[in-house]
């Protein structure tokens, strides 16, 4: 369950990321520092859409 979890989490700020969200922004949901928000998601973005089949 929890690699789900986190499997989870990495594509919502993925799609977060997509739409514009700032890294402050999903830091202060995951009640975390932008800086370390961006160092934990920060390639997300292309893993994911390579995952997925796009881009």
């Amino acid at each position: 369950m929890p690699e789900l979890v986190g499997r989870l989490m990495r594509r919502a700020v993925a799609v977060d990321r997509q739409v514009g969200t700032s890294w402050a922004q999903t830091g202060a949901v995951l009640d975390i520092a932008a800086e370390a928000a961006r160092s934990r998601f920060g390639r997300v973005r292309a893993a994911t859409v390579h995952a997925d089949g796009g881009g």
